[in-house]
């Protein structure tokens, strides 16, 4: 007993030893900083934020817990870095609760400090990350009015960056490209590398949301540039992340993954969630769509997607996930899970109903209805999907044209116009300058030629810009028009079109007839031979209806392998025999071509008749029977409306 007790009794000292030992090591890692040694502090921490924003963050939070010996200013650069990198991490809650105690600590300043007012540019992103875009645009203008008086052109540059990107939220494209150009041009003027990666950053996205995706990207690699150049490592790869993007929505799948794997190789380096979820999603699109389809990869990165997505904090994340796992499973053919992730996303759109969030709630509310379209036609509830489709088209030709776009491109001229102007004046006085030394006929004579330089100049500037617009005013027009693959009408503006000529053959009692062509053995050509052999055969298909119309007929694709002739002036039995010959066409030249050899077409021709068709919708309906009904009987055929 006795030797129990002594052995009990030395076990007690030794972790009593251990205790004090713990305590001591403790107590050495929570020093209390100095305002002396703050400055050095402060500046590693910054340098850690750079690089990897969990290492800075713990770096700071070591010393978090008592803060008094320092002064009130330095107490608030503290918790600013601390704020800032609660919200690079996603954490929009603690940052908004951190930024809330400094802001009340600073009303003990005796004026305002340029920390006050990055204070508020921080909880101003929280709160509009969390979808408070009114509270968000009130902590920014305040922030901005703080570094006005301050006369701090970089936070002030940063202050009409956050207002430019709350109105492209809001749909005010013209006015946000106002913001970030008055911005860019603060930036030049401080030749800040970080704040020029900010702005053209903004703009990536700003172009992104009018559909300009080659400026997109312009934009985008510019931000990149220039990060890399600050140091700002963490930053772009947040901007690689928007190049892959555009890269996707280019259909350059191959260098969307290669982009996206170069960020998952720093993925040790990322504490945000979000960033990380987008990733994972982005690679799941990307290896579905790429060449060398991989279904069961793309599916097993989605998955990783949700998981981060369950710890996300921003408020429009989920609908836009629920979204891209619902395309990603229409697309791999796993319609259930497709309608389950739709109704997932209806619930979430149920929160922006009348709400400001334009943006948001006008890109989600067309991708959830192509989506219910889409999905109810694969499982065949044609009911439902036309429903989807009329409302889809309802609500896209419902929605304002985006008429500032040209106002955008006229702005971005303008500003482009006017630097080139003000290199032009500081060439002028720099030869100004020059010419005092030389005589009176010698500057007389190098005037002139200054002068005739700059008007050529101008007149060079006028007509590329002139060419510019008139091009991109063009590319806009198609691209709003036709298909990507088959460059024929595609299903949106075929809708409309076809709504119109119903109309007029209504309106001047003239026939109008239809007819729907339907590759019989797509599916088989692109499971066999590969989606690149399906492609070529759309194309081909296409190519080839478009040849035996007329000059005023219409011709469309309206989903995967179908295609819509609209025929105006037009009898059901000519509309047959157009459908016969394209279909005998077809056989003729797959005798002639391997590669078409297995190819077919089925046809459903019908003639509009006012008391049967009420719309267009219900006129391809008709004819999209006529066509099951000769699919349905091994293919190869053209049925009419008896």
């Amino acid at each position: 007993m006795v030797r129990d007790y002594f052995n009990l009794s030395k076990l007690l000292q030794s972790l009593v030893m251990i205790v004090l030992l713990l305590i001591t090591r403790e107590s050495t890692a929570w020093q209390v900083i100095e305002n002396s040694t703050f400055d050095a502090f402060i500046e590693k921490a910054e340098s850690l934020k750079d690089t990897n924003a969990a290492q800075a963050f713990n770096f700071l939070n070591k010393q978090s817990h008592d803060l008094s010996s320092l002064s009130i200013e330095n107490q608030l650069i503290f918790n600013k870095l601390l704020t800032e990198l609660y919200v690079e991490q996603a954490q929009y809650q603690q940052g908004i609760k951190l930024a809330d105690e400094a802001l009340t600590l600073a009303r003990r300043l005796s004026s305002p400090s340029i920390t006050t007012s990055e204070l508020l540019y921080a909880r101003g992103f929280a709160i509009e990350s969390l979808g408070d875009y009114q509270a968000a645009r009130e902590d920014y203008i305040q922030g901005l009015e703080i570094a006005d008086s301050l006369n701090n052109k970089k936070i002030v540059a940063v202050g009409l960056i956050n207002l430019g990107a709350l109105d492209y939220l809001m749909e005010q494209f013209d006015r946000a490209l106002i913001m970030f150009n008055d911005a860019l041009a603060i930036a030049q003027s401080i030749n800040d590398d970080e704040l020029s990666g900010y702005i053209y950053g903004e703009m990536g996205i700003l172009y992104s949301l009018i559909n300009q995706e080659d400026k997109s990207l312009s934009y985008h690699k510019k931000a990149y540039e220039f990060y890399v150049k600050a140091g700002k490592s963490l930053y772009a790869i947040n901007t690689l992340r928007n190049i892959a993007s555009s890269y996707s929505i280019n259909e350059k799948y191959e260098a969307a993954i290669t982009v996206y794997q170069q960020i998952l190789e720093h993925i040790d380096e990322i504490s945000n969630n979000e960033l990380i979820a987008s990733v994972y999603s982005g690679m799941a699109w990307a290896h579905v769509k790429q060449k060398d389809s991989d279904p069961e990869a793309s599916y097993q990165y989605m998955l990783i997607a949700s998981q981060y997505i369950e710890q996300t904090e921003q408020v429009d994340i989920p609908i836009a996930h629920a979204l891209d796992k619902g395309y990603l499973f229409l697309e791999l053919g796993r319609y259930q899970e497709a309608l389950n992730n739709m109704h997932v996303a209806t619930e979430y759109l149920k929160q922006y109903e009348g709400s400001e969030k334009k943006v948001v709630n006008t890109i989600s509310k067309l991708d959830l209805l192509y989506l219910k379209a889409e999905t109810y036609y694969k499982i065949e509830d044609f009911k439902q999907a036309y429903q989807a489709q009329d409302e889809f088209i309802t609500f896209a030709l419902s929605l304002p044209e985006k008429s500032n776009v040209d106002e955008i491109e006229d702005l971005r001229m303008r500003y482009e116009s006017e630097q080139a102007d003000l290199q032009s004046k500081i060439l002028q006085q720099k030869e100004s300058v020059q010419s005092l030394l030389l005589s009176e006929a010698q500057s007389d004579v190098q005037n002139r030629r200054i002068f005739m330089i700059i008007f050529a100049i101008i007149a060079l500037i006028l007509a590329w810009i002139l060419i510019k617009i008139i091009r991109g005013q063009k590319k806009m027009l198609l691209a709003s028009m036709r298909d990507s693959l088959t460059n024929v009408t595609n299903r949106c503006y075929l809708m409309q079109l076809g709504e119109e000529l119903i109309y007029h053959a209504k309106d001047k009692k003239l026939p109008l007839s239809i007819f729907i062509l339907d590759i019989d053995n797509l599916k088989s050509i692109n499971n066999i031979k590969g989606y690149h052999r399906g492609d070529l055969t759309l194309k081909f298909i296409a190519q080839l209806g478009k040849s035996h119309l007329r000059e005023n007929d219409l011709f469309g694709r309206l989903d995967n392998d179908k295609f819509v002739a609209v025929l105006p002036d037009t009898e059901q039995a000519s509309a047959q025999k157009m459908a016969e010959e394209i279909r005998l066409s077809l056989a003729q030249q797959a005798k002639l071509n391997k590669d078409l050899q297995e190819v077919t077409i089925s046809a459903g021709v019908t003639q509009y008749l006012e008391i049967n068709h009420a719309n267009f919708e219900v006129l391809l309906s008709a004819a999209n029977e006529l066509r099951v009904k000769a699919k349905g009987l091994g293919g190869n055929k053209v049925f009419i409306d008896d």
